[in-house]
């Protein structure tokens, strides 16, 4: 490759890169139908992912607080859409529950 293909490439890249918002999306490419009992206890947000965008699959992201992982991230875990029916009422609950706790 020449210098000007080089340069070429490169613009092409940056502006890709520029247009995501200096990052590129992290997309589930695969999805699970099931979610044990015990991660949705732990479900600290979730997220949908749509097809129609920069992803190729309708997922849901969710993020799970995982026991005795001091300062670590959240593990994120691709779930089919589905499974809102599980996630609504749990994450209803943890709301509801957490407002009791912060009112006086």
């Amino acid at each position: 490759m020449d210098f000007r293909g080089i340069t070429l490439l490169l613009l092409v890249i940056s502006a890709v890169l520029l247009s995501t918002d200096g990052h590129l999306p992290k997309c589930c490419v695969a999805v699970s139908k099931r979610i044990p009992t015990k991660m949705i206890r732990n479900v600290q947000r979730f997220k949908k992912q749509s097809s129609s965008g920069l992803c190729d699959i309708d997922a849901i992201i969710i993020y799970v607080k995982m026991p005795r992982t001091k300062g670590k991230k959240d593990k994120r875990i691709c779930v089919h859409p589905n499974a809102m029916k599980l996630l609504k009422p749990w994450m209803k609950k943890k709301q509801l529950f957490s407002s009791k706790i912060a009112a006086p």
